[in-house]
């Protein structure tokens, strides 16, 4: 009996170490393959916009990163913070995700008229200045409901299938600029592509996941219950959203569109190194929520995570201060040079960013929304009235100095919450 038991206790432990390997090699092996995917994206994406900015010159480059940060604030009316959502919710349920997907895709077409209807009578009395902006939001109307399709993929681990529908949605784009330079790009053109490409892949994306999940449309609305659950997540996105876009759109709207148009390709940089600490949220949030209640699991996923960030982080942080001029030069040319200083001031930034990511994962695993929104409203006080009178005064410096600032400041204010919260789960 007594031996009985050793191998009985033997045989649990072993069980209990295999089930602890598989969770992280499932972890691994989800990140792997968004990353090989989107990092193909982002390579695509890059090159797209590098084609732009040597296609349209500073001037009227600056002119679309100001109108795409414009469009980025009115995004976070179309309720992106719902994709998150999707993606917390699948991970604890995936019984209930065929539903989710259909109460987000109505709240976001009901979204979507107020939005549209604002815009127009916006443009009617001359508010705005082009019709780009209506071509814009009807754009951004297909990426987020796209977003909300690459969630529930994600939720049922089908993140090859993400990977080769965006890259092949790039791959397309990217042809068709390539082709248009002989013929000169201009703004609406570009807009035009974009949102034709995100129509055709939204219509593809329905179909496939109707496969995968079933019926996605006859079900009852029930507006209390995606109020109650998903709120927080929107109001997250639009603080975010705020804090991250406000200072390009006050830069070009109150300052110089050139700036922008300097700003802008650095910033492009720089942001194409949030890849991989954004897969690791994207991948590690629904991992973290099927194993909340095991401490050991847990415990062992967040310390991979961490020591994954950091180490990127610094690696990416040494890359761009030693060869960022090799970067500029080689992508935009000689004539951004001038973007290089910059670049070394924003080299800080993936690493904080890296460690934000993380943080905003255990942050939601805890099911602590309501925190992370608080921590994010200070944030975007900070942002927006720094924006105003900072970068008037100080125009581009200024306004890079104060995004660095603001993924710091964003960065120790996660980092201490999410100390104090383990704490607390952990006595």
């Amino acid at each position: 009996m007594i031996y009985y038991r050793k191998v009985e206790r033997h045989i649990l432990k072993a069980m209990e170490e295999n089930k602890q390997r598989s969770l992280i090699g499932s972890l691994l092996r989800g990140v792997s393959a968004a990353i090989t995917g989107t990092f193909l994206v982002y390579f695509l994406s890059g090159i797209i916009q590098i084609l732009l900015v040597r296609q349209l010159g500073r001037i009227i480059y600056g002119e679309y990163a100001t109108i795409t940060a414009t469009l980025g604030l009115i995004a976070s009316m179309l309720g992106f913070g719902l994709d998150v959502w999707v993606l917390s919710e699948g991970g604890r349920d995936k019984s209930g995700l065929a539903r989710n997907i259909s109460y987000v895709l109505r709240a976001k077409l009901f979204f979507l008229l107020i939005l549209f209807t604002v815009t127009a009578i916006a443009w009617l009395y001359n508010y705005i200045e082009t019709p780009i902006y209506i071509l814009g939001i009807l754009g951004i109307a297909f990426d987020s409901f796209g977003s909300t399709f690459y969630s529930a993929l994600r939720v049922i681990n089908k993140n090859g299938i993400v990977a080769i529908i965006q890259v092949f949605t790039q791959s397309a784009i990217l042809m068709v600029i390539w082709f248009m330079q002989k013929a000169g790009l201009d703004i609406f053109s570009i807009f035009a592509l974009q949102t034709i490409c995100s129509g055709l892949v939204v219509m593809l994306l329905f179909v496939i996941l109707r496969s995968l999940v079933g019926d996605l449309i006859s079900y009852k609305f029930e507006l209390n219950y995606i109020v109650r659950g998903a709120w927080l997540f929107v109001f997250a996105d639009i603080l975010s959203n705020t804090y991250t876009q406000s200072s390009l759109v006050i830069l070009g709207r109150m300052v110089d569109k050139e700036a922008v148009g300097l700003w802008k390709p650095a910033l492009n940089v720089v942001s194409l190194t949030f890849v991989v600490p954004s897969l690791l949220f994207l991948v590690g949030l629904p991992q973290l929520n099927s194993v909340a209640q095991e401490k050991k699991k847990y415990q062992k996923l967040i310390f991979v995570m961490a020591v994954g960030a950091v180490l990127y982080g610094l690696i990416v942080l040494i890359g761009l201060w030693f060869f960022g001029e090799v970067i500029i030069r080689t992508l935009f040319g000689v004539d951004y040079l001038a973007a290089l200083p910059l670049i070394k001031v924003m080299s800080l930034v993936p690493l904080l960013k890296s460690g934000s990511f993380v943080c905003v994962t255990v942050i939601l695993s805890l099911n602590r929304q309501k925190l992370r929104v608080g921590l994010q409203a200070i944030v975007t006080i900070v942002s927006v009235i720094g924006g105003f009178v900072i970068i008037p005064i100080f125009g581009l410096y200024g306004a890079v100095l104060l995004y660095v600032f603001i993924e710091g400041l964003i960065f120790f204010l996660y980092t201490g919450s999410v100390i104090y919260l383990l704490r607390g789960e952990w006595k």
